[in-house]
């Protein structure tokens, strides 16, 4: 228990470029699920706005989720690792 704890620690301390590399990924991966997730709802949403004629609120929603789902796909795109 002793040795969990400290683990969690030393990560807890660490600045961000000496992070190590697998809580980095972890977290960029979370990230894009979490937009990815949201990018999912806002193409609902669009497909949505476009069943019930609003083109013009369609259109914006239907941006934001092709914005949302560009984010995405860069962040799990892989990284170079920093060495160090």
């Amino acid at each position: 228990m002793a040795d969990w704890l400290n683990k969690i620690k030393t990560v807890s301390s660490t600045k961000g470029e000496s992070a190590p590399e697998s809580a980095k990924s972890a977290g960029v991966g979370c990230l894009a699920a979490v937009i990815a997730i949201a990018t999912i709802l806002t193409f609902l949403i669009a497909f949505g706005l476009f069943r019930s004629g609003h083109w013009i609120m369609g259109s914006f929603a239907l941006l934001f989720a092709a914005i949302g789902a560009l984010t995405s796909v860069l962040l799990l795109w892989p990284q170079k690792p920093n060495r160090l």
